[in-house]
Order: structure tokens, then sequence, then C-alpha cells
């Protein structure tokens, strides 16, 4: 039995870089820290941004009438320091506006009556569209209930 014997190989990698300023004395020191701190994040200043009323947006209303949201850029904006504002003695409730008061809010933003009307039909078909799904949801639903019934007969 023969063996060969072949040279070691070198590889030629260079040596690993020493950093000094990697190591831990030169970390700050919450990067070193064993103990565990609490975490607490502060803000300081609000800032409201005002929009003009606009037709549409996401909250198509339950009754009839066209559905108001708000403009797509804003008009203002403030900033105010949280802790020198006085502090609000109960919650507010959103306002809800009825069909007459939502067509006069799009009239006083510029729109004309005719586009108010179209806004208002177009909020009927989106209404219309959500009656037929939840009536296609339940047919769906009866018609699983059915199903599970025949199983429970069918293997009894």
């Amino acid at each position: 039995m023969t063996t060969a014997t072949f040279p070691p190989v070198r590889w030629h990698v260079p040596a690993p870089m020493f950093l000094p300023w990697k190591t831990a004395e030169f970390l700050p020191p919450l990067a070193t820290s064993t103990t565990k701190h609490s975490k607490r994040i502060t803000f300081t200043t609000a800032t409201t941004y005002f929009f003009h009323v606009d037709c549409g947006g996401s909250a198509v209303p339950s009754d009839d009438g066209p559905p108001l949201g708000l403009a797509k850029t804003h008009t203002t904006l403030e900033c105010h320091d949280i802790y020198s504002q006085v502090p609000m003695t109960r919650p507010r409730r959103v306002r809800r506006y009825d069909h007459v008061e939502r067509m006069l809010l799009l009239q006083h933003a510029g729109y004309s009556r005719k586009q108010v009307a179209m806004c208002c039909f177009e909020g009927i078909a989106i209404r219309k569209s959500r009656l037929e799904s939840k009536d296609e949801e339940i047919v769906e639903d009866e018609g699983d209930d059915e199903q599970v019934k025949r199983r429970k007969i069918g293997t009894e």
C-alpha cells in the first residue's frame, strides 16, 4: 500500500483586521451594558394637519347622501408643544352630518349641484354593492349549514 504525501496547502487569506475602536472598551456604554434598562419614548411636539372637505373618501354613510372625505393634500399645518397645551377635560365624539348638511358642505367646498348629485349616485352604488355582497355572504353561510347537516345525518 502506497501513500502519497502532498505538500500542505497554503491559503492566501489576509490576516484578520484588528480595529481597536471596535473593541468593548471603545464602544459606547449602552452597547456594552449588561443590565437591562427600561426603554422609554417621549414626545414633545404635536403636528396638526388641516384638510378641506372633499367628496368621496373611505367613509360611505349608511343612510342616504354623498360620502364626505378629506382633500388629497393638506392646506395648513400647526406644530404645538405638548406640555404647554391644556389637557382636554372630556373626550369628544365625531359629529355625524345628515344628508342635507353633507350636501351643503360639499357645495361650500366648491362643488356644483350636479357634482354633488353625482357623488350621491356614487354613494348609492357603493351602498347597493355592499348590500349585495352581504346577501351573498348570508346565502353562502346558509348553504354551508345545510352541507354540515347532511354530513352529520349521513355519518350517523
